[in-house]
């Protein structure tokens, strides 16, 4: 495979696009291995999708049982409003929470170093900011109750937004950041918004093969360090994803 990207690479652009297209066809064709493959990666998203709705579910039933969690629904990444309109689903008839999705709206910023990995690559996973909007409001969510920040993290987490969102606390914090410069700001401006209870999520925990020293492991890790006062408790494992608890410590203990 990797010979075949190499003379890929070193083929005119204009010839490209049209080799795209003839694969695009063939992968239509039944019967062939490429068929194939694109069935079995489709069956994939949908597997991922049905992890997804039991982890809300968990999440929903959690913050019943343990009322009143109320406060923000904070999703960092939200290509394609699929968790957004989670969240929603299963929340939407018992707490009034507040969603707010925080994206660039324009996908991956350059890839850093440390996050080098063949599946990432800059504007990938771009959502259109009013795209993601009427998707999520096309499920019933009002627009008044749909906040969206745009920008890349380490210039639109100021502390003039934190502030502006203070004093509410976060009932859920869903991280679906992929790569650790992302990660990293993501984890320092959320930790004013813990409360007892809130429910801190990791989409791509085992991205980068689960090394802990790459990715959101490896932010989560440092955050840690840097802030032994908090104290997590292990709330819920997937495949992919990796749930935490903030039972206690900081300035957001209290609920």
């Amino acid at each position: 495979m990797s010979l075949i990207r190499t003379i890929y690479d070193r083929l005119p652009e204009g010839v490209k696009p049209a080799l795209r297209d003839l694969r695009a066809l063939i992968r239509l064709v039944p019967g062939t291995r490429d068929h194939a493959r694109t069935q079995w990666v489709k069956s994939y998203t949908a597997f991922q999708m049905a992890e997804r709705d039991t982890l809300f579910r968990r999440i929903a039933y959690f913050c019943h049982v343990n009322r009143p969690m109320e406060g923000y629904y904070m999703e960092f990444g939200c290509h394609e409003a699929n968790t957004m309109r989670l969240a929603w689903k299963h929340s939407r008839f018992l707490f009034n929470w507040t969603y707010i999705a925080f994206d660039s709206f324009e996908g991956f910023p350059e890839i850093a170093d440390i996050d080098q990995q063949e599946i990432w690559a800059p504007g990938k996973c771009a959502t259109d900011e009013i795209e993601f909007r009427r998707r999520v409001e096309r499920t019933g969510m009002s627009a008044e109750r749909l906040h969206t920040v745009k920008g890349f993290y380490d210039t639109s987490l100021t502390e003039a937004l934190r502030d502006r969102l203070q004093p509410k606390k976060a009932a859920v914090v869903y991280i679906d950041c992929d790569l650790y410069e992302s990660t990293v700001p993501v984890l320092e401006f959320m930790m004013p918004f813990l409360q007892r209870g809130t429910i801190v999520v990791f989409d791509d925990w085992n991205c980068f093969w689960g090394d802990p020293d790459r990715g959101e492991r490896l932010a989560w890790a440092e955050f840690r360090e840097r802030h032994p006062e908090l104290r997590f408790e292990t709330f819920h494992t997937d495949g992919m994803a990796k749930a935490f608890i903030h039972v206690g410590g900081g300035g957001g203990a209290a609920a």
